[in-house]
C-alpha cells in the first residue's frame, strides 16, 4: 500500500508542476524558485526510492542519488543563506543546483520514475 502511495504522490507532484507550466505559472522571484528547488529535492527522493522498491535502480544507483539530493539540499541551504548578503552569488548558486536537480531528474525518468 504505501509503495502505491509513493507512485501517486511523485504523480501529483508532476501534474501539479505540469499544470502550472501550462497556465503560465513560473516561479520568478528567488525564494519561490528556492521552494521550487527544495520541492524537487523532495520528489527526487521519492522517485528514487520508488524506483527501487520496483527494482528499477540498484541499491548503489539509489544511494549515489540520495547522496546528490543531499549536496543539492546542502547547496540551497548555502544559497538561502547567501541570499541575505549576495543575492547575485545566491542566484548562480540556485540555478547551479537546478541544472543539477534537473539532470538528476532525467537521469531518473530515463529509469522508469
Amino acid at each position: 500500500m504505501k509503495k502505491y502511495l509513493n507512485h501517486y504522490a511523485v504523480l501529483l507532484f508532476l501534474a501539479l508542476m505540469c499544470a502550472c507550466a501550462q497556465v503560465g505559472i513560473t516561479p520568478t522571484t528567488f525564494n519561490e524558485k528556492l521552494a521550487v528547488a527544495y520541492t524537487t529535492v523532495t520528489a527526487v527522493r521519492t522517485s528514487t526510492t520508488t524506483l527501487l522498491q520496483a527494482k528499477k535502480i540498484t541499491a548503489d544507483d539509489a544511494q549515489n542519488v540520495q547522496t546528490s539530493a543531499d549536496v543539492a539540499r546542502t547547496g540551497l541551504d548555502v544559497a538561502r543563506k547567501l541570499s541575505a548578503t549576495d543575492m547575485t552569488g545566491a542566484t548562480a548558486k540556485l540555478t547551479a543546483i537546478t541544472s543539477m536537480l534537473t539532470a538528476m531528474q532525467t537521469y531518473l525518468a530515463s529509469k522508469g520514475g
